[in-house]
C-alpha cells in the first residue's frame, strides 16, 4: 500500500531539512543569460540565499533586493519596488528581471505582483526587449523544487504571451528540455549532448549547465553570466517537442502543449536503466535517427557495471531524505539494483509520491526518520542537513540532493542517461562495500 503522511501535528520542526522555496526561484533565474532576481524583503534573507547556493555550487550567485523598512509596512512599498526596478534597467540593462515576494511580504500584505504590473504599464518603453515579471514565493510553504517550478512556468507563461500572435512555423528539429531543481549542472550539459547526437537543437529552461557549471571570467557585473538567452528563449513555443524532466516540470510542459500544441512526455529523473532507455527511445522515434555507437558501448558498459556491484545492493536497506521529484527518481534505480527496502521523507507532499511503495513522510523533518534508521539502515541518503544523523545512528551516508556542502563536485557530477547512471551506481556502490570500516 503507498500512503503519503504529514509528520504528527508539533509545536516544532526538531531537524528540517527543508530548502525554501525562494531559494528556488532564485536557482531558476541563474538558468537565463543576464537576468536578476530581486528579493522584496530582509537583507539578511538575500544574504542566507546567496551563500547557500555559493556553498553549494562554488559559483557566484546573482541576486538582488528590495529593502523593507517601516513606512514601506504602513504606507506601502510600491515606490521602493518602482525605484529598484529604475535602477537596475538603468544602470545594469538586464534582460530578465523577477521581483519575488517573500513571506514578509504576503505576512504584511504586501502587493508586489500588483506593483509589477503598475510598473509594466507605466514604464513600458524602457522595459523594451526585456522581460519583468513577479513571482509570490513564501517560505512557509512549498521548498526549494515548487519555487524552482513555479518560476520556470511564469517565464514560460511570459513567452507565450509575448509570442501569442507570432505565426511562426513549428521547428520540428528542436525539442524544448525543461529539466527539474535535482538536476545538477552537469546532469543538463550530459542531457544536452545527448539531444545533440540525433541531430535536434535544444532549448533549456532554466540552462544552469552554462551559468552554474564553472567560470573563469574577468570583470563584474550582477547579472548571471550563463544560462539560456532571452532572444534564444523566445523560440521555445515553435518547438516540436518538450521533454520535462520531473513531475513538478509538469505544469510548464502542459502550458506549452494547451498554448502552442507543442506534446510532451514527462521523466522523472533519466536515471537507471529503464529510464534511460525509455529516453533513448522516445528521441530515436522522434528524430528518425539511431543512436551512436557511444552510447551504445555506454550502455553495454552499464549492464556490466550493475553485474558487478548488484551483491552489495542486494538486500540492502535504504533512508532517503530528499525533494519529491529526486526522491522518486533514485528509488527507481535503487529498485532496479534490488535493495529489500526503502525508507523515505520528502521535503514537501506531491501527489507523485504515490509511485514509492511504503510509506513517505512528508513533513520535511529528518527526526522520525533518525528514529526509523536506528531499527538498522545500511545507507542513508540525503542534504548536507542529513549527514550528523546519519553519524549518530553509525549509517554510512551518501550525500546528495541540495545543499551538498564540504564536498568538490556536487554540482559538476552527472548521474544521467548510461554513463552517469553508472558512476552513480559505482559511487553508491563503494559507500555500501567499505560501510563495515566506516566508523572504526
Amino acid at each position: 500500500m503507498n500512503t503519503i503522511s504529514e509528520a504528527a501535528p508539533r509545536s516544532l520542526t526538531i531537524n528540517p531539512f527543508r530548502i525554501s522555496q525562494t531559494v528556488g526561484g532564485v536557482l531558476a533565474l541563474q538558468g537565463i543569460y543576464r537576468s536578476i532576481p530581486i528579493l522584496h524583503g530582509v537583507q539578511g534573507c538575500v544574504e542566507s540565499i546567496r551563500t547557500v547556493l555559493s556553498h553549494h555550487y562554488l559559483e557566484p550567485i546573482s541576486i538582488d533586493s528590495i529593502p523593507m523598512h517601516e513606512y514601506n509596512i504602513i504606507f506601502g512599498g510600491r515606490e521602493t519596488i518602482f525605484e529598484v526596478i529604475d535602477l537596475m534597467v538603468s544602470k545594469h540593462e538586464p534582460d530578465v528581471i523577477a521581483v519575488i515576494g517573500t513571506s514578509l511580504t504576503e505576512v504584511v500584505g504586501e502587493d508586489v505582483l500588483g506593483a509589477v504590473h503598475a510598473y509594466r504599464r507605466q514604464c513600458s518603453d524602457l522595459l523594451r526587449e526585456k522581460l519583468l515579471f513577479g513571482l509570490s514565493l513564501p517560505d512557509y510553504e512549498g521548498s526549494i523544487e515548487s519555487g524552482y517550478a513555479k518560476a520556470t512556468y511564469e517565464v514560460v507563461k511570459e513567452m507565450v504571451h509575448l509570442n501569442r500572435n507570432a505565426s511562426g512555423e513549428r521547428r520540428k528539429n528542436r525539442i524544448n528540455l525543461l529539466p527539474g531543481s535535482h538536476l545538477t549542472p552537469g546532469d543538463v550539459m550530459e542531457l544536452k549532448e545527448i539531444i545533440a547526437s540525433f541531430d535536434l537543437e535544444v532549448i533549456v529552461l532554466p540552462d544552469l549547465s552554462s551559468s552554474l557549471s564553472g567560470h573563469l571570467m574577468t570583470g563584474y557585473t550582477p547579472l548571471t553570466r550563463g544560462g539560456v538567452p532571452f532572444d534564444y528563449m523566445k523560440e521555445i513555443v515553435t518547438s516540436g517537442y518538450t521533454v520535462a524532466v520531473g513531475s513538478s516540470m509538469e505544469a510548464p510542459a502542459k502550458l506549452l502543449k494547451e498554448a502552442c500544441g507543442i506534446p510532451y512526455t514527462i521523466f522523472h529523473g533519466i536515471t537507471g536503466l529503464q529510464e534511460t532507455d525509455d529516453f533513448f527511445s522516445l528521441l530515436q522515434r522522434y528524430s528518425r535517427n539511431q543512436a551512436q555507437v557511444k552510447y551504445r558501448w555506454e550502455r553495454q558498459f552499464l549492464l556490466d557495471c550493475m553485474l558487478d556491484t548488484r551483491s552489495v545492493f542486494r538486500g540492502k536497506s535504504v533512508i532517503a531524505a530528499l525533494e519529491p521529484d529526486h526522491l522518486i527518481s533514485v528509488y527507481q534505480w535503487l529498485g532496479e539494483m534490488g535493495i529489500k527496502s526503502f525508507q523515505a521523507a520528502a521535503s514537501t507532499p506531491s501527489s507523485a509520491l504515490t509511485r514509492i511503495k511504503g510509506q513517505v513522510l512528508a513533513g520535511g523533518d529528518l527526526e522520525e526518520l533518525e528514529h526509523r534508521a536506528q531499527a538498522g539502515a545500511d545507507l542513508w541518503i540525503s542534504n548536507s542537513y542529513g549527514e550528523q544523523a546519519a553519524r549518530r545512528n553509525r549509517t554510512p551516508f551518501m550525500p546528495l540532493g541540495f545543499p551538498v556542502i564540504n564536498r568538490f563536485g556536487a554540482a559538476s557530477a552527472v548521474s544521467v542517461g548510461y554513463r552517469g547512471t553508472a558512476d552513480r551506481i559505482n559511487a553508491v556502490g563503494n559507500v555500501l562495500i567499505n560501510r563495515e570500516s566506516a566508523y572504526r
